[in-house]
């Protein structure tokens, strides 16, 4: 399948990796690269790897997901992410859009918001879950 993009998960709890993996296996298009779950380890796997789409928290030990996505931006412009984080803030979206995130997606809004992030991604799209959307109406984004 010649469009089949590859994807890093860049994500601190397990448990949400595991499941994570799951679902990723069954999007034929998206060939799942495994995940990091460290903040330094993820920078240097994604420079090696150089995924066609990255799912990042913010949340993360070492390095957070802000300072790797700065990171990716200058590095691997080419590279679509998507943040998926429970942390949602003016200044997180700011920073997040500024370094040229194509998705936000809150935890809470689970899999398959991520999953229509992801979709996005893969066309060159934006997508942002509801609750990012409103604080994009409330503060103009």
């Amino acid at each position: 399948m010649a469009d089949r993009k590859t994807l890093l998960m860049i994500e601190d709890e397990p448990l949400l990796c595991d499941l994570f993996a799951e679902y990723i296996k069954t999007i034929p298009e998206v060939e799942f690269l495994g995940d990091e779950r460290d903040g330094s380890m993820a920078m240097k796997r994604s420079l090696e790897l150089k995924p066609d789409i990255i799912v990042l928290d913010i949340r993360l030990p070492e390095v957070n997901g802000l300072e790797i996505l700065t990171l990716l931006h200058r590095k691997l412009p080419e590279t679509a992410v998507i943040i998926f984080t429970g942390s949602l803030s003016e200044e997180t979206l700011r920073i997040t859009l500024s370094n040229g995130a194509l998705g936000y997606v809150e935890k809470s809004y689970g899999l398959e918001e991520l999953h229509k992030a992801i979709n996005a991604a893969m066309k060159g799209e934006k997508h942002y879950s509801p609750g990012v959307q409103q604080l994009m109406r409330n503060y103009r984004f």
